[in-house]
């Protein structure tokens, strides 16, 4: 009897505890809704929630007085794409690979919509959430909308949670392109009222710009209001509700930049029985915390191996701190901006370490007239007001270390890094960022291509090897076999190696025009070797380079460099046409040419080793006065050439000036006379090795003369590349296609070496940079930049400033296409004719003629050689870039390319393939 009163009082209890337990959790909370907010480029301080005293954000502060405002919230990069990866993953960048804008979390990375899902969630998102159309690789059910600037974003998520039908559990993110450029016209915003910051200069320019971004963030934040409205009206106040922004704005100092306005966001919360309405919390958190504070609101364990740490305790008032230390990193936008820096921030301090303080601080702002049409206003007044300059000054040029006490100085002006009484604090926020950093695996790469700037740094000597008519893989260190060009092949092990390398024209006069202007050779109707005045007007083409135009050599002399030439010249005053500029009208002090200029020259003595009289081989030369002959055996005129170049370098250095040289040899241009002794048997091609290696050992004092020299070697560069391809059956430039004369590879790609063991990167030396597309046009831009020089205003290079890349510092790509026109004398074969027009993107290469027929398109990653034409796979690449250099073309002067040929036109280029000598 007692045992059966018992069982059934444990069966009675065990039933009671059974409802017990069933009737709590029918009580529970079901799991909470979850609505995100994302604006675009807003800066935190531009808003009235947050102190503006000009821009009313009416909404922030309505939603903000329903729940929590923080005062320390961070993004974990300001720049698009690695701050959303970083919400997305929990990761910081270094971690979740999103390191650079544009970049893409590693696809192995569980998101934060898979984290939902394993807790039953029905996860959306509408408009830019992850970089645009990155959105929906992150796995969100639905992805809508979230292309640029698709500004139906916003009402159409609304429209769709209005009809939405499911019973799962919601988390939608919405978001906003507002304040993102392009700004709209100011509509409600008055322009009188607008207010500039002071660490800004104030212009007209600045105040339209203002106005225009106020009319933006109105915009976000009636979209905002409307979100927040309808989400509590369709999902009740179940409901978290969380805004804020991926970084500050496209205003200088914020957007890319690791102060307080780029990387400070506004955030506000709102959960109904959870956070307290009207609550401020100074606690620092990170945007990596918002995935596991959402993970844990929805009932979740957040994980352990992210970055980010739950914001809960914080938003339930458990908690009024939540991390001692923010850090923050900053890689770059593409070619835009490329500025590496990392920061640690405490309640009070910031340290920030620029990685790179030689670069220059550029971006979207700088060099995008339309997004920041008020930047060029702050170059002119900097001109003359020193508030001005020096906020031009500080955003362009930075120190490798900055430190602000950001209670004292909120708009981080007053640099205390060299203030011995923060010594202390520096070396151990230094250590705190070296410690995090080494965790994070940062390997400090540099993405994108940097421009450096030289302010205060000696201007360093330049020589320019420019030689005629030598073949991609003619030099041993390129390939070559048949010839051990031992002297350049020690530049190349000291220095590095570019096998993207291009000449701006396949043929002497132009590719030198290029290399003199930074211009595209057409500009000034220089497109094939300058010969006799006649067929120099049959063509199309002038007889010399307009001494009026910008050159390189005299940008370096008004620099107070010593400049000279030495070698070929072929800009003016050969054949017959005695009345051309001397070389030295170009801006060089001191110059020695052949017979393809005017002014002082050496001219070939040919011994064929059969007459006892030698073949005078100068066109003409000797005739047309302007400047005192010498008379020289051919096979070693070099020399004499390098001769004149080490006497004007002990000239510079006695005057203790920085010198600029070219040493333009031509021996491997036929005719092909080497010293005797190295004829040997054989015919053109094995004279042309002969000459290679002559030319390469009689190199050798000059390269010998800068390396031995402690002085010279660590400010000197020496940059070696071809004019063009080989002459047909002489030197070579196997693999590729062509030679010179044509505009497939083998005419135009050049073998390029730059050596300076005190400018370029130690750890680049004996380096091949197989990358980057690099061409003539492109080195005057990046010696301008080296050597402090300063072009007029109006004068207009089409190269890039590559430095960074030519003293291996990167080995990102150039920003823009190349662009081709063929000599007008050099139409090919009929079985086989020479395009018109030519163009290089990428790994694309175009040829086509200028009316546009006979397009083809080659992959060269995938084919250098050019034999697959795979326009018709690729249309819409075929077109964009035929209609790039077609446009292109029509742009520039016209030469005799379509024009019917003259009825001597047959003899003249006969003529021309006997005794030019471009």
């Amino acid at each position: 009897m007692h045992k059966r009163i018992l069982r059934k009082h444990f069966v009675f209890s065990s039933l009671l505890l059974t409802l017990v337990v069933a009737a709590s959790a029918a009580q529970a909370d079901p799991p909470p809704n979850i609505v995100v907010f994302l604006s675009d480029d807003h800066t935190r301080a531009d808003s009235s929630l947050y102190g503006s005293p000009d821009m009313s954000t009416p909404n922030m502060e309505r939603i903000a007085q329903q729940g929590m405002m923080f005062e320390h919230a961070f993004v974990a990069s300001p720049s698009c794409a690695p701050s959303r990866a970083a919400l997305l993953t929990g990761l910081m960048p270094a971690r979740n690979g999103a390191e650079r804008n544009h970049a893409r979390p590693r696809a192995d990375i569980k998101k934060l919509p898979a984290y939902l899902h394993d807790l039953g969630y029905q996860v959306v998102s509408f408009g830019k959430v992850g970089h645009y159309n990155q959105t929906p690789e992150y796995g969100f059910d639905i992805a809508r909308h979230f292309n640029y600037h698709d500004d139906v974003a916003v009402s159409e998520a609304m429209k769709w949670l209005e009809n939405r039908k499911d019973e799962r559990p919601l988390c939608l993110f919405v978001g906003t392109n507002w304040p993102h450029v392009p700004w709209p016209k100011p509509s409600t915003i008055d322009l009188d009222k607008v207010q500039i910051p002071a660490k800004h200069v104030e212009t007209p320019e600045t105040t339209r710009a203002r106005g225009m971004y106020y009319q933006a963030i109105r915009t976000m934040d009636d979209e905002l209001g409307f979100v927040f409205d309808t989400a509590y009206r369709k999902l009740g106040d179940n409901t978290l509700f969380l805004h804020t922004s991926d970084h500050g704005a496209q205003w200088p100092f914020s957007k890319w930049n690791l102060y307080d306005d780029g990387i400070r966001t506004p955030m506000v919360a709102v959960w109904p029985e959870h956070i307290k309405q009207g609550e401020q919390t100074a606690a620092m958190v990170s945007w990596v915390d918002i995935l596991p504070t959402i993970v844990e609101a929805a009932g979740g364990t957040p994980p352990e191996s992210i970055d980010g740490k739950s914001m809960v305790p914080v938003l339930e008032g458990k908690s009024d701190s939540h991390r001692d230390y923010i850090y923050t990193a900053h890689s770059g936008d593409g070619n835009f901006n490329v500025y590496p820096s990392r920061s640690i921030r405490d309640a009070r301090y910031k340290y920030i370490r620029n990685l790179h303080p030689e670069f220059e601080f550029r971006s979207h702002v700088t060099d995008v007239v339309n997004d920041s049409p008020y930047w060029p206003s702050w170059e002119k007044k900097a001109k003359y007001d020193q508030h001005a300059a020096d906020v031009v000054h500080r955003y362009l040029q930075r120190p490798r270390e900055e430190l602000y006490d950001l209670q004292n100085d909120p708009d981080e002006t007053h640099n205390l890094i060299a203030e011995s009484d923060q010594a202390d604090r520096v070396t151990k926020m230094s250590q705190l960022l070296d410690t995090w950093m080494e965790e994070q695996g940062d390997q400090q790469r540099v993405y994108g291509l940097p421009r450096l700037h030289r302010e205060g740094k000696p201007s360093p000597n330049v020589v320019m090897v420019f030689i005629d008519d030598m073949g991609w893989t003619d030099l041993s260190c390129f390939g070559g076999e048949a010839v051990e060009t031992q002297n350049i092949d020690q530049l190349a092990r000291e220095g590095l190696r570019f096998t993207n390398f291009y000449v701006n024209a396949p043929i002497c006069s132009p590719s030198r025009t290029s290399l003199t202007t930074g211009n595209y050779p057409a500009r000034h109707r220089i497109t094939s070797y300058l010969a006799r005045r006649e067929l120099n007007h049959q063509r199309g083409i002038v007889n010399w380079l307009d001494p009026e135009a910008v050159t390189l050599p005299r940008l370096f002399s008004e620099a107070g460099y010593r400049v000279g030439h030495f070698g070929k010249w072929h800009m003016g005053g050969q054949r017959d046409v005695a009345e051309a500029p001397l070389v030295t009208e170009y801006g060089f002090d001191a110059s020695l040419t052949n017979f393809e200029g005017l002014g002082p020259r050496v001219l070939p003595l040919c011994y064929d080793g059969k007459s006892t009289e030698p073949h005078r081989h100068d066109l003409g030369s000797a005739t047309l006065g302007h400047g005192p002959i010498e008379w020289e055996d051919r096979s070693i005129i070099t020399q004499r050439f390098t001769q004149r170049a080490l006497q004007f370098i002990d000239e510079s250095v006695a005057a203790d000036k920085p010198f600029y040289i070219n040493v333009w040899p031509d021996d491997v241009h036929s005719p092909f006379f080497p010293p005797l002794e190295q004829r040997g048997e054989g015919g053109k091609r094995k004279l042309y090795q002969a000459v290679l290696k002559s030319m390469d050992e009689q190199l050798a004092p000059l390269f010998d003369r800068v390396r031995n020299d402690p002085k010279l070697r660590d400010n000197t560069i020496i940059v070696l590349a071809s004019d063009n391809g080989p002459e047909p059956g002489a030197g070579t430039s196997e693999p590729l296609r062509g030679a010179k004369g044509s505009l497939y590879e083998g005419g135009i790609r050049s073998p390029l070496i730059v050596w300076g063991p005190g400018l370029v990167q130690p750890e680049a030396a004996g380096t091949t940079n197989e990358t980057t597309i690099v061409s003539s046009v492109d080195l005057v831009a990046s010696l301008t930049t080296l050597g402090h020089l300063n072009p007029p205003e109006s004068y207009q290079c089409d190269g890039e400033d590559l430095l960074a890349v030519l003293l291996g510092m990167s080995d990102a790509q150039r920003s823009g296409p190349l662009f081709w026109r063929r000599p007008p004398d050099r139409p090919g074969p009929k079985n086989d004719p020479n395009p018109d027009l030519a163009v290089r993107e990428n790994q694309w290469k175009l040829v086509t003629n200028i009316d546009g027929s006979n397009t083809q398109l080659f992959n060269l990653k995938r084919d250098p050689s050019e034999t697959k034409d795979v326009s018709s796979r690729n249309p819409r690449v075929t077109e964009r870039l035929k209609r790039n250099v077609l446009n292109w073309n029509r742009g520039l002067p016209e030469d005799a390319i379509g024009v019917p040929p003259a009825s001597n036109a047959k003899s003249n280029a006969k003529q021309a393939e006997t005794t030019e000598s471009s």
